[in-house]
């Protein structure tokens, strides 16, 4: 069976929310699913997503066409895209 792909998409994030979604990608990376955070490029030097071992995709936080490609991408092949937020739909 290949490896589960989550992605975590996290809008803006208060930091409740930024905090949920570094502990639920730590989580989720020592059980052995492959996470994605798709956030904007900010949160990622605050949280620090990709220390938790999760690969970490920046989305601006835009909903205008290059911000759906970025994300659009990311979530190609997912198995399962968990959005945080309400900004988080882009």
């Amino acid at each position: 069976m290949s490896q589960l792909r989550t992605v975590q998409v996290l809008g803006g994030g208060s930091a409740g929310s930024s905090a949920h979604v570094g502990s639920l990608a730590a989580g989720l990376v020592a059980r052995g699913v492959q996470v994605t955070v798709c956030a904007p490029a900010g949160l990622d030097r605050t949280y620090d997503f990709s220390a938790t071992g999760a690969h970490f995709a920046p989305v601006p936080r835009r909903s205008d066409p290059a911000a759906v490609a970025a994300l659009r991408g990311a979530c190609a092949g997912a198995d399962v895209v968990h959005a945080h937020g309400p900004h988080a739909a882009v």
